[in-house]
């Protein structure tokens, strides 16, 4: 019955990556645009709140401590009460503390993705595609109906000043963006990779090169840089994911090794050039969703094994 007119929903986005918040962002808007009362609660971490936090489609956040099983009973127990219509969990890997949670919050309606094993769910996602199809099949087994798949991509003022101030200073009027580095040490590309490729763009496309950086990789990125007329790295160590949306919302083209980066191109409508594993079914859920110019590279074991002349110079044009 609840199914028919879902009056709240739950959404498990423990999982922390950005990724997947920016495939997962057009549902909250798409369920508030089919009826605003809709109440939409997300259970996260703290580390990846600041996402859901920036989004005013999202009445609720409950925040869990990632490896604290005592934490998630206590959240678990707290939105009990609140007695959800429709709790939305698309992982693939569900572990104790997650089901102990599910089980827990006592909703009417769980809706999984691949969970026919778990008597929990009462309804089972089994069709297999991108992560966003996904989110839409568990919409239209909601009822509710979708007009716009389109990624929300959050937006922060002051960052947005910040990174025009950047271009204006260094001149950066039709620049690339590009993402050396990814999840996981298959996914890095090593210093000697990063100069060639760097050399290779610049011999064949005269235009500024901006490599992303973070807290973690800035210093590192910037003596790289150094080596380079023509290459930036935002100069603030301390950048947010703010700062790497605003590079990409600016740029010509993004060349990319890691998804989030990806996904957030996608949704800004980016050409890109994408490295990706031959892994297919990871490549099924988390290919760019882009109706832009998309040239993608497959590496077997590391991105390292791809030399940058594999790069057509015509793909650089932009």
């Amino acid at each position: 019955q609840s199914l028919e007119h879902p009056k709240s929903f739950l959404f498990l986005r423990q999982d922390g990556k950005i990724g997947d918040y920016i495939v997962s962002s057009f549902v909250f808007r798409e369920i508030k645009k089919f009826n605003p009362l809709i109440k939409i609660g997300v259970i996260c971490t703290k580390q990846n709140a600041y996402l859901f936090q920036k989004n005013h489609n999202i009445d609720e956040i409950y925040l869990v401590k990632k490896r604290s099983i005592l934490d998630y009973i206590k959240t678990a127990l707290l939105i009990r009460k609140e007695r959800y219509d429709v709790v939305i969990d698309p992982t693939i890997v569900l572990r104790n503390r997650d089901l102990l949670l599910l089980r827990i919050l006592n909703a009417r309606n769980y809706i999984g993705y691949r969970k026919a094993d778990y008597n929990i769910f009462n309804i089972n996602i089994t069709k297999d595609g991108h992560f966003s199809e996904i989110y839409k099949e568990a919409l239209a087994l909601s009822n509710i109906s979708l007009s716009d798949d389109s990624y929300d991509i959050p937006q922060d003022g002051l960052t947005k000043e910040e990174i025009l101030q950047f271009m204006t200073d260094n001149q950066l009027n039709n620049f690339i963006t590009i993402n050396f580095y990814g999840a996981g040490k298959n996914r890095k590309f090593n210093d000697t990779h990063i100069i060639d490729y760097l050399a290779y763009i610049i011999s064949h496309h005269k235009c500024p090169l901006v490599l992303l950086s973070t807290p973690d990789t800035h210093e590192h990125l910037s003596r790289i840089a150094n080596q380079f007329n023509d290459v930036f790295v935002y100069p603030n160590p301390h950048t947010t994911i703010y700062h790497t949306i605003e590079l990409i919302r600016n740029c010509a083209l993004l060349i990319s090794v890691d998804t989030s980066t990806i996904h957030i191109a996608s949704g800004l409508n980016k050409p890109m050039i994408c490295f990706y594993s031959q892994d297919k079914e990871n490549f099924t859920h988390w290919h760019p969703n882009s109706k832009n110019a998309c040239h993608i590279l497959h590496y077997h074991d590391n991105v390292n094994e791809i030399s940058p002349r594999e790069i057509k110079p015509e793909w650089l044009d932009i």
